[in-house]
């Protein structure tokens, strides 16, 4: 099974290539160097200490471009993460993500290492994601990378997943439907199925993701076996609301259910009010159960950059109850290739 599904692959990149390599009349081409600087300070409360602490929340450097000829484009990103403040790893660059693909009237299809579509309705409910509020295991920040989702959300909302075939259908009357495997030498794939309906501002969406390769292909779900949530989001010009619910099997057998809401406000144009709750049941599965509440400001001053102050509370069931109070700084830019 594994060796058919390996040579479908080779066939479905050999296509992509050859797409790529045929020159096209009126054929466009476009390409940039990209990257955020995501920094912040931070007075955090461990729960049997505080201190001040500084962390690089995922600032990434990356290549992206696209070749477009008629109704299909070929397109490329890469992306690696940039080690700043002396941090203790020692590497300049650490790997985050790398895909290739195109796009056409028949839907679009990718190779690489990517975001699975189950982790994507994460990060769009989040409006924290990669900042300094407390992480999915109530952590806070130290030294370092510290980034991610907030807690209230499953480890299966960060990372990247590896040897990736995924496929991503057309829009049929507001449904999308998504599909991906991820190959593996050593067991059967893992795999992804899920199902969005978009229509005007809101989205509604189910996803799902089965591990049988141990957590190899999937950076941080060694522990897991499968996840299933649901979500949804209903965005304005100035405000949105979100949420999404996930349950996740471990090996043993045993389940956790996640919990995540959350809301922005845009009072004026530069300036967005967000807040979010997340919430473990007590299942005895995770030892950080409890409730988490985020809140915080988002200021752009110029373009491109934006300062944020958040303060992050998680409430646990087991432990000391944890904090962390952030001012942080995001400059985003993008640079086109001439």
């Amino acid at each position: 099974m594994i060796a058919a599904i390996q040579r479908r692959s080779s066939v479905l990149l050999a296509l992509l290539l050859v797409l790529v390599a045929i020159p096209a009349a009126g054929q466009e081409t476009s390409a940039e160097l990209y990257g955020q600087f995501r920094y912040s300070y931070n007075r955090a409360d461990a729960g049997d200490s505080m201190y001040w602490a500084s962390a690089n929340n995922a600032s990434r450097i990356g290549a992206r471009g696209e070749a477009r000829a008629g109704d299909w484009t070929a397109f490329f990103d890469l992306q690696v993460g940039v080690s700043i403040d002396a941090e203790s790893s020692g590497q300049t660059f650490t790997q985050r993500y790398y895909t290739a693909g195109f796009r056409g009237p028949i839907g679009t299809l990718s190779v690489g290492r990517h975001s699975p579509a189950y982790k994507l309705p994460g990060l769009r409910v989040d409006p924290f994601y990669d900042t300094s509020t407390l992480s999915i295991g109530a952590g806070v920040p130290t030294t370092g990378v510290f980034g991610g989702a907030s807690f209230g959300l499953s480890s299966f909302n960060n990372g990247w997943a590896d040897r990736a075939i995924a496929y991503t259908s057309p829009e049929l009357n507001g449904f999308v439907a998504n599909a991906a495997l991820y190959l593996d030498t050593e067991s059967d794939p893992d795999y992804g199925l899920g199902l969005t309906y978009r229509w005007s501002d809101l989205e509604l969406g189910v996803q799902y993701h089965d591990i049988n390769s141990d957590g190899r292909n999937w950076a941080g779900s060694d522990l897991l076996d499968s996840a299933i949530r649901g979500h949804a989001l209903y965005a304005k010009e100035n405000w949105s609301v979100g949420g999404s619910y996930e349950r996740v099997e471990l090996w043993t057998g045993d389940h956790q259910n996640f919990f995540f809401l959350s809301g922005t406000f845009d009072p004026v144009p530069q300036v967005r009010l967000a807040g979010a709750v997340g919430h473990l049941p007590d299942d005895d599965v995770y030892p950080t159960s409890g409730t988490g509440v985020h809140g915080g400001i988002f200021v752009t001053p110029i373009q491109d950059v934006t300062v944020h102050l958040l303060y992050s509370y998680a409430g646990l069931d087991h432990f000391n109850d944890r904090g962390n109070l952030a001012l942080g700084l995001t400059y985003a830019f993008a640079i086109p290739a001439r």
